[in-house]
């Protein structure tokens, strides 16, 4: 009986991993789309962050659009040199508008009172998000405004640039691989998650959801939970952006307690998202269950069934690795992968018990 369920919960990981494949053919760059130039909002929050907030100011200085743009940054309390370097860009550039969280009265706490800050001082309808340690292009903003005419939910694509260290390479194709997944199941209109230092969305969507008030007491909440509870509005399109001028690129973990403490927190919202959307919630618990059977398996000595397990979660993977390095014009690294593939087992199941615990642990000091 326990064999059966063992192939039952492993059989939706698998067809998940399908599911994928099938998606990432949907996925175009989105070349031929033009930019009706919408003013818009850019969203940042930053919370002491004065030892790289200059180079995401830079990124939205140098940005090359014909429409309006206003750089919000709502400073969360900081107690380093944050204010002072926002100001000296408010001071050679008005479109940066400095705003400090200690002025504004809210129930919501940390980075969902700020975000809702900045919406509420945004006077543009177009907004769009990311975050103080991430790097854009000059055409960030261009390319994203061109999904505008096919949704008011924009789903952007994140990468990370690999270091020397050995987590940083595990993350660089951890977090491809999980991207990539996020894009296809969008381009196949069943939207499971996105990630918020590259989204935007129509201020009316926040408006109709009553903004954050509804996931108020939730640690995170801001990106894929918020999406599917806007997606309860029928005016609600999601969309995505993979043109490789709307990448973000994010800062990668040099050590493996950040890595894990960071998908720990992100993985403390799987743990309700059943109330949010129960197909992502069955992929997620399927997700950690087929990787814990496993250890199960080799502390039971079932080598047999062990092997047979291994070798068909491996090909399919691969597969969905191979076509993601494809769609993205990256190099496969065979090597980098079968690391990956290793040592992504512990790192999903330190990662999933250590979700149930993710309300309790600190951000920034707090």
């Amino acid at each position: 009986m326990l064999l059966y369920i063992t192939y039952f919960i492993f059989s939706i990981y698998i067809a998940t991993i399908i599911f994928f494949i099938i998606g990432i053919s949907k996925i175009n760059n989105q070349r031929n789309l033009i930019s009706k130039n919408n003013n818009i909002s850019v969203i940042v929050c930053v919370r002491n962050g004065d030892k790289s907030i200059e180079n995401i100011l830079n990124d939205l200085k140098n940005q090359i659009y014909d429409g309006s743009l206003e750089f919000i940054i709502i400073d969360d309390d900081s107690s380093d040199n944050t204010k002072n370097i926002i100001n000296s860009f408010a001071l050679d550039d008005n479109r940066f508008k400095y705003f400090n969280t200690k002025d504004y009265k809210s129930d919501l706490k940390h980075k969902k009172k700020a975000l809702d800050y900045g919406i509420s001082k945004s006077k543009y309808n177009w907004l769009l998000f990311t975050d103080v340690d991430c790097r854009v292009g000059k055409n960030w903003c261009l390319e994203i405004s061109k999904t505008f005419c096919k949704g008011n939910y924009i789903v952007g694509f994140s990468t990370v640039k690999k270091s020397n260290s050995l987590a940083s390479k595990f993350q660089h194709i951890d977090f491809q691989i999980l991207m990539v997944s996020a894009l296809s199941a969008v381009a196949l209109k069943t939207p499971l998650a996105c990630i918020g230092q590259n989204q935007a969305y129509n201020k009316n969507l926040f408006i109709k959801n009553r903004g954050f008030s509804k996931i108020k007491n939730i640690l995170q909440g801001d990106d894929s939970i918020f999406m599917h509870l806007c997606r309860t509005n029928e005016e609600c399109r999601v969309t995505y952006s993979f043109h490789k001028d709307s990448f973000v690129y994010a800062k990668t973990h040099s050590n493996w307690k950040d890595l894990i403490l960071q998908r720990t927190r992100w993985a403390g919202d799987a743990n309700i998202m059943w109330k949010y959307n129960k197909l992502l919630y069955l992929i997620s618990v399927s997700t950690f269950y087929s990787n814990l059977i496993f250890i199960i398996l080799l502390i039971t000595s079932n080598f047999k069934v062990l092997t047979s397990l291994l070798l068909i979660k491996y090909t399919f993977e691969y597969l969905l690795y191979i076509l993601s390095c494809k769609k993205l014009n990256d190099n496969i690294d065979n090597m980098l992968f079968q690391i990956w593939f290793i040592l992504q087992i512990p790192y999903i199941i330190i990662v999933g018990l250590g979700s149930f615990y993710a309300s309790n642990l600190k951000w920034k000091g707090r």
